[in-house]
C-alpha cells in the first residue's frame, strides 16, 4: 500500500522562512567529526568584536517637520538619554550620536517594490505615507564594544521615542527594514530591559538562490560589534532548521562564544542563555539530539549586496557533500526525527481529482517558473518516490528548476522508509508525477496543498 504524507505544520515554518524575508539525523559516526584543518581560512580572532561600532537609523518624516528636528533630538539626548552622549575620547571611549537632517537629493525613491520586501513591519495605510516620504533624520550611533549593550538598549529606545514625537517611521540602516514606531517599540524594546539582547529581534536573515541552492545570511549583527553569518549551498528545504542554527550561534556568540586559533566553533545549544531563543532552537526529537556540534568558523566570501561588516561562514565538518555534512550537523543539534504518515488507498478519488487540478494549475504556472525562482516566491510538488519495500512513499520537494517535463529540486520531508534519500536531498520527477503543488507568489499569496488539507482532516475524523 502507497502512503501520503501530511507535512503541512513543517511546510508552514519553512514557507515563513522564505518571507522575509530565520536538519535532523542520526548521531554523527568518528568520520563527521572535525578536521584537523578549517575548510577555509580560519575567520580571525582578533576580529571577532569590534573595538567601535557604528550603525544607523533613519527617520522618514511624511510630511515635512514642523520645527528643528536635530535641535529636539539633541535635546531629548542630554535630559534622558546621558548614557548616549558625550564626545568620543581617545582612551576613555564614550558613546556618540550624530543627528542630522538628510537632504533630499541624498534619499532614494521608496517605490511599491521596495516596499513590499522591506516594509513588513508597517501597516498599509502607513506605507502610502512612507512612499511619498521626502524629508528625512538620520541618528547615527558610535558606540564603544565595552558599552555595546546598554547603548543598544538606550539608542533603541531614543529612536522609539523621536520618532514617536516626529510621527515619523523609522529605517533600520542595518537590517534593511522599515518600522513603524509601534512595531519597533514591540520587537526592539519589549521584553528587554538590560544586559545581552535576544539577537533574532535586533537581526535579519536573507535567504536568496545561489547557484542552485541558497545563500543565507545575517545582517544588523553590527550592532553588537560581531560579524555578519553566512551559510552557504544550503538545500532550500533545509532552510528552516538552518536558520534556527544560525539564530543560535549569534545568539552564543553575544554571550560570549569565542572562536578557537584554528577556527573551531564549539556550539553547545544548551549554553543558550537567552530564553526566546532557547524555545527557538529546542530539539526535534531530544531522543537523538546530542545538542552541541563541532564547527568550523571561517572567512565569508562577499557577495553584491552584503553588509560592509565582516562576514564569519559557519563551514561544516566531515566528508561527503555540503547536503550531507550540513545534515549531520543539524542531526546532532535538533536530532532525527521522520515525519508522520498517512495511509491512503491507491487510486483515492479525493486525492486523485487533486492531481488533476494541480497538473492543470503547474502548466498554467510553467511560463513563470521556468524563467527562475526567486524567494520570497516558492514552489513545492508533492509526488511519489520508490520506497525500501518497493511501495510508493508521498513527499513533498521545493522546486529549483523546471526543465522539458521534469522538475528538479530538493527533498522537502524527511523520509520514513527511502533510506537512499534524505530531507535536502537533490530529487526530480516528472510533470505527469505530480500529485499536489503548493505555491507562494512574489507578492506572498499562497494556492495548493489540498492533499495535505485532506489527509489532515481524515487524521482528526479518525481519531
Amino acid at each position: 500500500m502507497s502512503s501520503h504524507r501530511a507535512p503541512m505544520t513543517r511546510l508552514l515554518a519553512l514557507l515563513l522562512l522564505f518571507l522575509p524575508l530565520l536538519a535532523h539525523a542520526a548521531e554523527p559516526s568518528p568520520k563527521a567529526a572535525a578536521p584537523a584543518k578549517a575548510p577555509g581560512t580560519p575567520f580571525p580572532q582578533q576580529v571577532l568584536h569590534s573595538a567601535e561600532l557604528y550603525y544607523s537609523v533613519l527617520l522618514f518624516h511624511p510630511t515635512a517637520p514642523k520645527g528643528d528636528v536635530v535641535a529636539e533630538a539633541n535635546k531629548l539626548l542630554a535630559a534622558k538619554y546621558k548614557e548616549l552622549s558625550g564626545a568620543w575620547k581617545s582612551g576613555a571611549p564614550t558613546p556618540e550620536v550624530v543627528v542630522e537632517a538628510v537632504s533630499q537629493d541624498k534619499l532614494d525613491p521608496i517605490d511599491e517594490d521596495h516596499l513590499r520586501y522591506f516594509a513588513r513591519k508597517v501597516e498599509p495605510e502607513e506605507r502610502k505615507r512612507l512612499a511619498g516620504a521626502k524629508h528625512a533624520t538620520a541618528l547615527n550611533f558610535h558606540i564603544p564594544f565595552a558599552k555595546r549593550h546598554e547603548s543598544l538598549l538606550a539608542a533603541m529606545r531614543f529612536s522609539h521615542q523621536l520618532a514617536a514625537e516626529q510621527k515619523a517611521l523609522l529605517w533600520d540602516a542595518e537590517t534593511r527594514e522599515y518600522f513603524s514606531p509601534r512595531s519597533w517599540k514591540e520587537t526592539r524594546v519589549d521584553g528587554w530591559s538590560g544586559g545581552v539582547p535576544s539577537l533574532p529581534s535586533h537581526i535579519t536573515m536573507h535567504v536568496y538562490a545561489d547557484g542552485g541552492a541558497q545563500r543565507m545570511i545575517t545582517l544588523g549583527m553590527v550592532k553588537l560589534g560581531l560579524p555578519d553569518l553566512v551559510v552557504e549551498q544550503v538545500p532550500g528545504s533545509m532552510t528552516s532548521d538552518m536558520g534556527k542554527l544560525v539564530n543560535g550561534v549569534a545568539q552564543l556568540l553575544a554571550e560570549g562564544l569565542g572562536v578557537s586559533a584554528n577556527g573551531e566553533l564549539a556550539v553547545d545549544l544548551t549554553r543558550v542563555k537567552d530564553a526566546k531563543v532557547q524555545r527557538m532552537v529546542t530539539a526535534d526529537d531530544p531522543k537523538t539530539a546530542k545538542r552541541n556540534a563541532k564547527l568550523w568558523a571561517i572567512e565569508g566570501r562577499r557577495d553584491s549586496g552584503d553588509p560592509e561588516n565582516p562576514l564569519l561562514e559557519i563551514a561544516f565538518p566531515g566528508s561527503g557533500s555540503a547536503h550531507a555534512r550540513q545534515l549531520a550537523a543539524l542531526d546532532a543539534l535538533f536530532g532525527k526525527k521522520p515525519d508522520s504518515l498517512t495511509a491512503a488507498p491507491p487510486g483515492d478519488p479525493e486525492l486523485e481529482a487533486v492531481a488533476r487540478k494541480a497538473r492543470a494549475r503547474l502548466n498554467e504556472l510553467r511560463p513563470r517558473i521556468t524563467k527562475g525562482i526567486h524567494p520570497p516566491e516558492v514552489l513545492l510538488v508533492k509526488a511519489g518516490f520508490r520506497t525500501d519495500d518497493d511501495n510508493l512513499e508521498y513527499m513533498w520537494m521545493e522546486v529549483v528548476v523546471w526543465e522539458k517535463d521534469r522538475l528538479k529540486g530538493t527533498l522537502a520531508n524527511e523520509p520514513f522508509n527511502v533510506s537512499r534519500l534524505r530531507r535536502g536531498s537533490p530529487v526530480d520527477v516528472a510533470e505527469s508525477e505530480v500529485q499536489d503543488y503548493l505555491y507562494v507568489s512574489p507578492t506572498g499569496t499562497r494556492e495548493g496543498g489540498e492533499s495535505s488539507t485532506i489527509l489532515m482532516r481524515r487524521e482528526e475524523q479518525g481519531r
